[in-house]
């Protein structure tokens, strides 16, 4: 099957691969915009872990993977490490039995995980070498470990495991060198920089040890890789946690970057320890199935792609029962593949986080706790202007952790004591609780326990989550018969509602209470019961069936010199094929837009009206429409 869904047709079947045909385009408009023009294409797709247990290659899973990548026309796989267990020639063997049905059907990128440094680097040579393509640019002294390619309009930097730290200069001289020619940069590696349950940042930084040069190098490192990587947009992929996850890392010192957890494509799956670190990531979203609970593990499927500025992102998951190469594909040999994640975006857009509508009342928001969709004017190249007018964030996701707990080594650890580790903790990844400054992840979210005694440890403490939202606000030249620059709304829609277990059971968010601590005031009291909005979302980790997603208000500028009342506001729609007015236009108040038309409609306009919305020609002229579902908006003749 070959899936597409919501903005997909027009952007990655239409903008992005043409199935929307230049006869329907307005370039035969006297006047009209021109039709953008074509770019090629590259779908790049995700290979997470395939090792699977003793000593094997999970072939079973990723050949499902391969078989899912080509019914999607995906041009080149990310394989993000840990091609197997142990790293022996009979797993190289096994893998490259997969790999070689798919030779014809892919570029591969191969990077080393911390499984596969346990073989020989000559297994790893002789195995994965003839895949690396003849033009990537291999870093100095690791060939085949570390290098870059560029495809289309994209760089692709690939470090493997244990190489972070000391390809620093490495990765920045790729991106300095290439950043005018791509439009987009892809860093790959096996271990996540943050990510939920290793992540370097925790291993190589706050629990650094003296006696390893690679922590010693990172050390130095590691605040500059976030800003280089926020500066240039970069998304970040990797592998090692076996779960899905995508997070927001902000930058040392501003903006910040996308970090994507592939999932799981193994024969184990892992819990979720960490959760995350609220002081330099928010979640948006993540799946936790470590096995337990109901016998099934998930695999995962991601596709990234690019055509021109635009990237249109969709992660799929399957469930199913096998353990072993000797089960066979069970329930993969007809996997019904799942859309829990997506976002489409272009390089010329606007970002805004968006924190849930559980954020507890009296809180001190802190500048950046804002539940509201609302936006500044975001502002096309080409002048044309939009912004969110109102909206909230009712509609969340949830996930709890597990507690762990850590200490330093004497002669070793970086950190001296115990509460120098717990200070590292707060300086890199967590907040400590203040009024001013609210930690709405727990109140305790590090904490040294037995203090002063030989059991004395750093505790971080199990706890319960809300994920965030990206909301982006994109635009993309005018095109099939839009007579200003189309705005991409995207980001409202990526969640649905459910609430995940540190181990993957099904919660609910409408009964069950978070672990102590996690409400977010500083007490002890647990994240509440939250009910969503009716009728609007399934809360089954399926989004492509969920109706409608949160209200919020669109204001669309007209163009200066424009004649508003020849125009009116519409939205792409996907089963046509077209452009759909947002509303009739005899239901367009001529009122400016009033927080009441949230749920009301305005007195000048029929109470049989859709949905509320208006032009308003005083002032600035612009459109205002009252929305619950995202997607592609212009404005067109009315």
């Amino acid at each position: 099957m070959f899936i597409r869904t919501g903005l997909v047709c027009l952007l990655a079947a239409g903008l992005l691969t043409g199935c929307l045909s230049s006869e329907s385009s307005s370039s035969s408009d006297a006047g009209g915009p021109p039709v953008a023009p074509e770019a090629p294409t590259l779908r790049v797709g995700i290979i997470p872990d395939t090792q699977g247990g003793g000593q094997n290659a999970s072939v079973m899973p990723m050949r499902a993977l391969m078989e899912f990548y080509r019914e999607q026309d995906v041009d080149l796989l990310l394989i993000v490490g840990d091609l197997s267990e142990e790293a022996t020639p009979a797993e190289y063997a096994q893998w490259r039995s997969v790999v070689d049905d798919y030779r014809d059907d892919f570029v591969m990128l191969p990077l080393q995980g911390n499984h596969d440094i346990k073989g020989t680097d000559q297994d790893w040579y002789d195995n994965v070498s003839d895949l690396i393509p003849d033009d990537a640019i291999q870093m100095a002294g690791q060939t085949d470990k570390n290098y870059a390619l560029v495809r289309d309009n994209v760089l692709i930097v690939t470090v493997s495991y244990g190489q972070i730290p000391f390809a620093y200069d490495f990765v920045r001289e790729m991106i300095e060198t290439y950043r005018d020619q791509v439009d987009h940069i892809i860093v790959s590696s096996h271990n996540t920089m943050v990510g939920s349950r290793y992540g370097n940042i925790r291993e190589c930084a706050v629990e650094a040890y003296d006696t390893s040069a690679g922590d010693q190098q990172f050390l130095l490192v590691h605040e500059d890789y976030r800003q280089l990587f926020a500066d240039n947009d970069v998304i970040y992929v990797a592998g090692h946690e076996h779960q899905y996850l995508r997070s927001l890392i902000s930058g040392y010192y501003g903006g910040h970057y996308t970090e994507l957890v592939s999932g799981n494509a193994s024969y184990k799956g892992y819990d979720s320890r960490y959760g995350e670190s609220e002081l330099i990531q928010q979640v948006v979203m993540t799946k936790i199935n470590d096995g337990s609970v109901d016998g099934t593990l998930d695999v995962n499927a991601s596709i990234l792609t690019f055509n021109g500025t635009l990237v249109d992102y969709r992660s799929y998951y399957e469930s199913h029962t096998i353990r072993s190469n000797e089960d066979g594909m069970r329930e993969l040999a007809t996997p019904d593949w799942k859309l829990i994640d997506r976002f489409t975006r272009s390089a010329e857009r606007c970002d805004k986080i968006v924190f849930p509508a559980s954020i507890p009342a009296g809180n001190q928001l802190n500048m950046t706790h804002d539940k509201s969709y609302r936006t500044s004017l975001c502002v096309a190249g080409s002048g044309e202007a939009a912004r969110i007018l109102d909206g909230e964030n009712r509609i969340f996701n949830r996930y709890d952790t597990r507690t762990r707990t850590t200490s330093v080594e004497p002669g070793v650890s970086t950190a001296q004591s115990n509460s120098a580790l717990a200070a590292r903790y707060y300086r890199w990844l967590h907040i400590p609780h203040a009024s001013y400054n609210p930690n709405l992840n727990n109140s305790q979210r590090v904490r040294l326990i037995n203090a002063g005694t030989e059991d004395e440890e750093v505790e971080i403490r199990q706890t319960t989550i809300d994920l965030k939202k990206q909301v982006s606000l994109s635009w993309v030249a005018a095109r099939e018969g839009a007579k200003s620059a189309v705005l991409l709304v995207s980001g409202i829609q990526g969640q649905d509602g459910t609430y995940n277990g540190a181990r993957g059971a099904q919660k609910s968010l409408a009964v069950d209470t978070g672990f102590a601590g996690s409400y977010g005031d500083g007490s002890e009291l647990g994240k509440q019961p939250y009910l969503l909005p009716e009728g609007r979302v399934n809360s089954n980790w399926t989004l492509d069936d969920d109706s409608r997603g949160d209200d919020f208000v669109l204001q669309f500028n007209v163009p200066s010199g424009a004649a508003a009342s020849s125009l009116q506001l519409a939205r792409w729609n996907d089963a046509e094929g077209g452009w759909e007015p947002v509303v009739a236009a005899e239901c367009l108040s001529a009122l400016d837009y009033d927080s009441s038309y949230l749920t009301s409609l305005p007195a000048d306009v029929d109470a049989q009206c859709s949905t509320a919305a208006g032009l308003v020609t005083v002032g600035t002229p612009h459109f205002w429409v009252r929305l619950d579902r995202e997607g592609a908006f212009a404005l067109i003749d009315r």
